[in-house]
């Protein structure tokens, strides 16, 4: 029975509360157009590239770069400025490499590992067919790592990946090789044998059987012995350990410079308009402040010319308001309130048994409503505010729930 293939994409396609970072998909091209990757969900397809391509939208691509077409060379550091090292590594490697310099493109790591810095060396065409293949099927890499430095990696240990009729060894935090099956005993004990006060205390291998060292007493360690490779790859891919064949040149930023060529001169343009329209905005900025401070000068005169004797001008407006302000006459409203509200209130503080509940003053007008338990006591406390000089007394009086409310108003008589 034939099922459906799912996309790997579409395996993390559910939208959380969260936003996490798209899944990493690791991959290697099989010649001519076909590919074996590694979905989220740990399950290897295989197939054509443009079935990759439809496959892994939206993942991070991660392209495993053949051991035999990368060299590993850690070396020392050529200067403690970085600027320096992509210049000065291959003028220190020319002599340990067959082709050309000019033909080869170095990429570095992250940081030195001690006094030597790791390089990953690799041919600029090999490079060039990779990317080219991969961007034909609409294959956006966000790196390219070589298989040795996919392997697992621990201080005092060599990792051995037996892969059909290769075989990937990582023997340092920063080297390793792949070759043909055959060869891997040979190169082994030669690597051993250059490796000195460096020998491993292990050898972990993933297949079967393990190769066979002349060194006596090392361990060899069985990890896995049927394993699958890009199982093994993607368990030991952490960002630091790792170098990236995308840079330079053929960094993910650099590839954007072709495209955005043919826009170099609308881009000018753009920026010539723009900057003309700045120039007349400024120049306008600057007119409207000479104007303001032409403005400002001429009422600091007027306010010299109104307030005469005057030192010290801050914000001449504001100033000459507050002057008008202290030469007006006071309003009479003020002195009619209180001379109101005190004539009322001398009679009232002899009635303890008067309780005042509210006032209201408007026009020349003062309106006092009263509580009183007897209608007796609000008439005798009228008849003193009656005898109040210059004062005329209204006042009106019900009675609700045995209590009496009266509302007396007092207004000052004509003189």
């Amino acid at each position: 029975m034939k099922t459906a293939s799912v996309p790997c994409g579409a395996i993390l396609a559910i939208k959380t509360e969260t936003t996490l970072p798209a899944p990493l998909c690791f991959f290697r091209l099989h010649p001519p157009d076909q590919a074996e990757w590694l979905c989220p969900n740990r399950a290897i397809r295989r197939g054509a590239l443009a079935e990759m391509a439809e496959q892994t939208a939206g993942s991070r691509l991660v392209l495993i770069a053949p051991g035999e077409k990368v060299t590993l060379r850690p070396v020392s550091l050529p200067s403690r400025k970085r600027s320096t090292w992509t210049r000065a590594i291959p003028y220190a490697l020319e002599d340990q490499v067959v082709e050309d310099i000019e033909a080869l493109h170095f990429a570095l790591g992250d940081k030195p590992d001690g006094d030597r810095l790791p390089v990953a060396i690799v041919h600029r065409d090999v490079l060039r067919g990779w990317l080219d293949t991969c961007a034909q099927a609409g294959l956006a890499l966000t790196a390219i790592v070589p298989e040795p430095l996919l392997l697992p990696w621990q201080e005092g240990d060599w990792s051995i990946l037996l892969d059909e009729q290769r075989a990937v060894a990582r023997i340092g935090r920063w080297d390793g090789f792949a070759a043909e099956r055959d060869l891997l005993d040979l190169l082994l004990n030669r690597a051993m044998a250059e490796a000195g006060d460096a020998k491993p205390r292990r050898l972990r291998v993933w297949g079967h059987p393990p190769p066979a060292l002349t060194e006596v007493g090392l361990e060899s360690r069985i990890e896995d012995s049927a394993p699958e490779p890009l199982h093994v790859f993607a368990s030991a891919y952490p960002a630091l350990v790792a170098i990236n064949l995308l840079q330079g040149p053929y960094s993910p930023q650099a590839s954007w410079g072709p495209r955005l060529r043919p826009w170099r001169a609308a881009a000018a343009l753009a920026g010539a308009w723009l900057l003309v329209q700045g120039l007349g905005l400024a120049h306008e900025h600057w007119s409207l402040r000479r104007e303001q401070t032409a403005l400002r000068a001429t009422m600091e005169q007027v306010y010299k010319d109104a307030v005469p004797g005057t030192t010290r001008i801050v914000n001449p407006r504001v100033q000459l308001e507050t002057r008008l302000r202290e030469l007006r006459p006071a309003s009479a409203s003020g002195s009619t309130f209180l001379e109101l509200l005190y004539q009322g209130g001398q009679p009232l503080s002899s009635f303890p048994a008067v309780t005042l509940r509210s006032l209201g003053y408007r026009d020349g007008q003062l309106d006092l409503d009263l509580e009183s338990g007897n209608s007796a006591v609000l008439d005798q406390l009228r008849r003193k505010l009656d005898q109040q000089p210059g004062l005329r007394v209204e006042m009106r009086a019900t009675q609700r729930e045995g209590r009496v409310e009266g509302k007396i108003t007092l207004k000052r008589t004509p003189s």
